[in-house]
């Protein structure tokens, strides 16, 4: 399985069908695509250069594929056989590169229905006070959810006995492709993933073995032309499983191998090696009678208003309206339907502004300088630069955009009144489609956690649980936009193969003589260590 030119040997074709399940941008490399004129766009998403059809790119693919099974085993001898590397990994062959044995095509997309591409507006919000910055607006292109991309691939395998440890890391590797309600955070694709775009889930798959030292199979294989193979394989998917696993056993006994299809199935059985928290939340647009009780069940419903451009049919009648975006009913089926969401970049910000401001006062306590603060806060939030000018992506990641179940809309009409004459002011009347109650799940994944950073999570739920004094949304300054945590479960996989172990963070809160609130004061106390002056000294007043 080093580098080379390919002989006879197995070769396995194979097709998948993914399914966009949330809005996605997937750049082009360059900002201006040589097959697109110069527009009002700044972001475009990718296209294929002859017939301008968006695509997902088989570098791009190949590479989603290689950090998952390099995160998932954390084996690089693993991901080396599979996916190739530039230099060997070993002192003899040093210098010799390792060819992949995995073959990716660019991946064409099929937009849903009607839908075109959309062209929406970005901004860049300042944490610290949740308005735009000044200057950081751009337009960018969003492929929709619900939009399907065909994939297709090819195994290369040297030697029989080297099929099932391939067909085996193939597996691990294609393990994250299995949506968000899958085990793990699994694989996003394109841009600002942290925030909940590019969630995608792998709905067919079809593998056909060739063994290329036989004489029917090699014509069977080399005697089509691409557009052919193509073509078949996605014919296949018509009707094949909806997972790989299926498809590459049901393959391999086809070929009289039922004793590697079982080989197989218990080899593709490992633990995720990544070490990791999710929190698991359901957030209701409602605020508590009484804050200080445990959760209730008699929230009072609020009002929400993530601002976007009114529904076609409104146009003229309302000027703004909460944000709906297309939401999937059935990864399997075409069924998609316009729903209200909780926010996406606007709920991470949310997150990320309660977490700055709870670790700034905390820092403030203990007398700590600003630096050190900000320093541990951009760690696991994300932020422009280091104090080596390096980014820092975000640690902490939203698993999906979260999409509100129950609620009504609610229409409201505001005008403007003469703080003089204390009479409505004419021609200054707003109209604004609102979202009013309801409830949703999001999910909050953390990289690599500490006690320290789940302390800051611990008392991200109780503001959420108990007293918003942050909102969501427009309208904060007339009630708008609070949310109360009615579930929150911090879930904390150890990535040795142990079990995981989950606390709940409303009992912590409610409940400080239980097990929950000893874990929790644990985190606490770790929080403090991570935020206090180095030396134990508190900072000189100025």
């Amino acid at each position: 399985m080093s580098g080379g030119p390919r002989g006879p040997g197995l070769l396995w074709e194979i097709s998948l069908r993914l399914r966009l399940l949330s809005d996605t941008h997937v750049g082009a490399a360059r900002a201006a695509p040589r097959h697109t004129e110069e527009g009002d766009v700044d972001l475009r998403v990718d296209r294929d250069p002859g017939t301008g059809v968006p695509r997902l790119r088989a570098t791009t693919l190949a590479g989603l594929l290689r950090h998952e099974l390099a995160a998932r085993t954390g084996d690089p001898d693993g991901v080396r056989a599979l996916m190739g590397a530039a230099r060997a990994g070993t002192a003899a062959d040093r210098d010799a590169p390792a060819t992949s044995a995995l073959d990716v095509d660019d991946a064409p997309a099929e937009l849903p229905g009607e839908a075109a591409v959309a062209v929406r507006t970005g901004t860049r919000v300042d944490p610290a006070s949740g308005t735009v910055r000044p200057g950081r607006v751009w337009r960018w292109e969003i492929l929709p959810a619900g939009t399907v991309l065909t994939a297709h691939m090819r195994l290369h395998v040297p030697a029989p006995a080297d099929e099932v440890r391939l067909l085996t890391l193939l597996l691990l590797a294609a393990d994250g492709l299995g949506g968000p309600r899958a085990p793990g955070p699994g694989i996003r694709v394109g841009g600002r993933t942290g925030r909940g775009y590019g969630a995608v889930r792998a709905t067919r798959w079809a593998a056909r073995r060739h063994d290329l030292a036989d004489e029917d199979d090699w014509f069977a294989y080399h005697a089509r032309t691409w557009d052919r193979r193509w073509r078949d394989g996605a014919d296949a998917l018509a009707d094949a499983p909806a997972d790989l696993a299926t498809a590459l056993t049901d393959g391999l006994r086809a070929s009289g191998r039922a004793a590697a299809a079982a080989h197989l199935a218990a080899r593709a059985d490992r633990p995720d090696r990544r070490h990791r928290d999710e929190l698991h939340l359901t957030l209701v647009v409602a605020e508590r009678p009484d804050p200080t009780v445990p959760p209730a069940r008699d929230l009072r419903p609020g009002l929400l208003m993530v601002g976007d451009d009114p529904a076609h049919e409104r146009i003229g009648e309302a000027d703004r309206a909460h944000r709906h975006r297309p939401a999937v009913a059935d990864p399997d089926r075409a069924d998609l339907h316009l729903a209200p969401v909780l926010g996406d970049t606007a709920l991470f910000a949310l997150f990320k502004r309660i977490g700055g401001r709870l670790a700034r006062d905390a820092a403030e306590h203990l007398g700590a300088p600003p630096d050190r603060w900000r320093d541990w806060h951009g760690r696991w939030w994300g932020a422009d630069t280091d104090h080596r000018g390096r980014p820092r992506p975000s640690r902490i990641r939203l698993r999906a955009i979260p999409v509100l179940t129950g609620g009504a809309p609610l229409t409201t009409t505001r005008l403007t009144v003469d703080s003089l004459f204390g009479d409505a002011v004419d021609g200054r009347l707003f109209t604004t489609d609102l979202h009013c109650g309801g409830s949703a799940e999001a999910v909050v994944d953390v990289s690599e956690p500490d006690d320290a950073v789940r302390g800051l999570l611990t008392l991200l739920v109780r503001e959420l649980a108990t007293v918003p004094f942050d909102t969501l949304g427009a309208g904060a300054g007339s009630g708008n936009g609070r949310l109360s945590a009615t579930r929150a479960r911090l879930t904390t996989r150890p990535g040795d193969g142990g079990p995981p172990r989950t606390v709940d963070l409303l009992a912590a809160v409610f409940e400080p003589e239980g097990a929950e609130a000893a874990a929790a004061r644990g985190w606490l106390a770790a929080l403090r260590t991570a935020l206090a002056p180095d030396d134990g000294t508190k900072e000189a007043s100025r």
